[in-house]
């Protein structure tokens, strides 16, 4: 009697051991997941738990946070550094924190305080109005008084060499000076304006506004030559010295902005908008190593810089990025060529910028800008933008702020399904998802990266004492791609857990709507890698998942394919 011989049915396996990050799409590439917790690039090909994040401050009202040599962050209307509480007083609102040398400079509120020196601060702003009697005298450039002169029409007779004469036969008086050759122009004639406390606060080559003054011409833009607390001193000339009791005012004014970032020992600034009931496109600059002036036009290289833009649309962000500066619209960015001559061109890219509400995103990794725009995640390295979010899907985000730190660029943002922090590595070109916590701004320092947290919290993200972290990974639809109908019929998870950690595996047959255990590993603490098995029933496609807490690294996962019949 012989017995029928049965046929071997075909297995075939496949193994992952490179992890590919986080990927929504639906037809995404083997060792990627749809689903992510708490889970990074750091042990890549293998897939490990993120760092331990630890709080390193609190703030009531979080307003802004930034690093300069130390932590500086904005609760309410006091500004921190390093713990320490300034005497700096703010307005309780949003800031922006730009670095200037050893000065930090904030916006809207157009204060400033030396790093260093925290004693010394004070406002970008400055007005005085005089009380009593002002006095209007001729003088040179440093101050100094003319000596006797005649006013007359008239030129007078038999002068004396170095004679001085306010000629005023013309539509404007004229000084001169009696030379062998006759009467000659003086140039550079000064004006001192002098009364009680009209300098206080201003400095030399200071820009400033005058108004209120009774003689002709004083009136409008001027360059401070000269500064005392009692006196100024203006390019002008006179009719005469004279005085007048009405006040006269003084100020030197910061134009109002949306954004501002610091290039070339300069602050550039950009305003889209109604000021003062006129319409502005436009960009700005301030003096040359002086953020307090944006109003000098004196001729100098040094000056300031103001230019109006063709661009439709408001701005959205700014940055300064291989020697030029950035001014971001969601559908164009504004590059200035700044030149040391003063002679700065600006060039309008049409492309995508950077999407309203996510100025916070723009971050420069390794030589690449990345930020946040209406299609994505793009990159920009000087020449066009390219997005580098595909693997996100139709994952809609906005008001995003983003922070780097070893090549990583870390992405926090609103969703439809909650906030996202999300890591990008640059090197590997991989996304990882952290989990939903919402973070307004990151400051960088060193190989640490700080993170301020909606609710206020100072967290370091890459190093703490954090407790055990809850983690998943969550595969796409296994089967959608498989051939000649074959079925899975094993799983295997090759893994190492800490001693304290566990791991519990789950199958889902109906696209993740509900999951049946299949599992669960715990740590030993012992060298050496442990393996969790998972054995589906016979399907047409599965999804798969790991849920665990504590520190775990995995390293392959191998999965056994049977050739079935022709109808399964």
């Amino acid at each position: 009697m012989f017995f029928p011989k049965l046929n071997i049915l075909r297995q075939s396996r496949v193994t992952v051991s490179r992890f590919l990050g986080y990927d929504r799409r639906e037809r995404a590439a083997q060792g990627s997941f749809s689903h992510m917790e708490n889970l990074c690039s750091d042990a890549y090909p293998a897939l490990q738990v993120r760092c331990k994040r630890g709080t390193v401050g609190q703030a009531e009202r979080p307003n802004a946070l930034t690093e300069k040599e130390a932590l500086i962050w904005v609760d309410g209307s006091t500004l921190y550094v390093n713990g320490l509480a300034t005497g700096l007083v703010l307005t309780d609102s949003p800031k922006q924190l730009i670095s200037m040398g050893a000065y930090l400079v904030i916006f809207p509120d157009k204060k400033w305080i030396n790093t260093r020196d925290l004693s010394r601060f004070g406002s970008l702003e400055n007005r005085t109005e005089s009380h009593g009697t002002v006095t209007f005298s001729l003088c040179r450039a440093d101050g100094t008084a003319f000596e006797r002169y005649l006013t007359a029409q008239q030129q007078p007779q038999q002068p004396e060499a170095g004679a001085l004469w306010l000629d005023t036969s013309g539509d404007a008086p004229v000084l001169r000076r009696y030379e062998e050759s006759g009467w000659a122009a003086v140039e550079e004639t000064c004006v001192k304006i002098a009364a009680a406390g009209i300098g206080i606060g201003f400095a030399a080559g200071d820009g400033v506004t005058i108004s209120g003054c009774e003689s002709a011409g004083l009136d409008g833009s001027a360059v401070l030559l000269q500064a005392q607390d009692d006196a100024l001193v203006v390019t002008g000339i006179l009719w005469g010295d004279t005085t007048q009791d009405t006040a006269v005012t003084v100020a030197r004014t910061v134009p109002e902005m949306d954004f501002v970032t610091q290039c070339g020992n300069r602050l550039w600034g950009c305003k889209y908008g109604v000021v003062d009931g006129r319409a502005v496109n436009e960009i700005y600059a301030s003096k040359l190593g002086d953020f307090k002036n944006w109003n000098c036009f004196a001729g100098l290289s040094t000056d300031s810089y103001a230019a109006s833009r063709g661009s439709d649309g408001a701005f959205t962000a700014a940055a300064a990025y291989l020697g030029s500066v950035l001014f971001f619209k969601e559908e164009c960015i504004e590059r200035v060529y700044t030149n040391a001559a003063g002679a700065h061109q600006i060039v309008t890219l049409e492309c995508a910028g950077v999407k309203k509400g996510s100025h916070n995103s723009v971050q420069t990794v390794e030589g690449t800008l990345y930020y946040h725009g209406s299609g994505g995640v793009y990159a920009f390295d000087g020449s066009l933008p390219v997005s580098v979010s595909q693997a996100l899907g139709d994952l809609s985000l906005r008001d995003a702020a983003a922070g780097a730190v070893d090549g990583r660029y870390y992405l926090s943002a609103q969703s439809d399904d909650g906030a996202q922090l999300l890591v990008y590595d640059t090197r590997l070109g991989l996304w990882h998802r952290e989990d939903s916590l919402r973070v307004t701004d990151f400051a960088a320092r060193g190989e640490e990266l700080y993170a301020l947290t909606d609710h206020g919290e100072i967290l370091s993200l890459r190093g703490g004492e954090e407790e055990r972290i809850a983690w998943l990974a969550e595969s796409g639809e296994l089967g959608i791609d498989t051939a000649q109908q074959k079925y899975l019929i094993r799983v295997s998870v090759q893994l190492q857990l800490a001693q304290d950690a566990a791991v519990e595996a789950y199958i889902s047959y109906d696209g993740g709507k509900s999951w049946q255990a299949q599992g669960v590993l715990q740590g030993t603490g012992a060298m050496g890698r442990s393996c969790l098995h998972l054995r589906p029933r016979r399907c047409d496609r599965l999804r798969w998942r790991l849920q665990g807490v504590g520190d775990c690294t995995v390293y392959s996962v191998s999965a056994v394919y049977e050739k079935g019949s022709d109808s399964l």
